[in-house]
């Protein structure tokens, strides 16, 4: 979450009555599901076929690519 996002988000809570150790609690939260939504996010590029898994296995081990990296997105 950006900066910005978790001022705002903070700024909410706050505004909500919650107290920091609330905060504290539900900004854990947030981050783990935020954790989770990407992971998720990213098999379902892959099993969707946007993302191009052996191109990113490729970019991942390649010592050096050229500039730019590897093209993982399908078209």
């Amino acid at each position: 979450m950006s900066d910005m996002r978790h001022d705002q988000l903070v700024t909410w809570l706050e505004e909500q009555g919650h107290s920091p150790a609330e905060i504290k609690k539900i900004l854990s939260k947030v981050a783990e599901y935020d954790a989770q939504t990407v992971q998720e996010s990213i098999f379902d590029s892959i099993n969707s076929g946007t993302i191009d898994l052996s191109a990113l296995v490729q970019e991942a081990l390649a010592a050096e690519v050229a500039e730019g990296g590897v093209d993982t997105t399908r078209e």
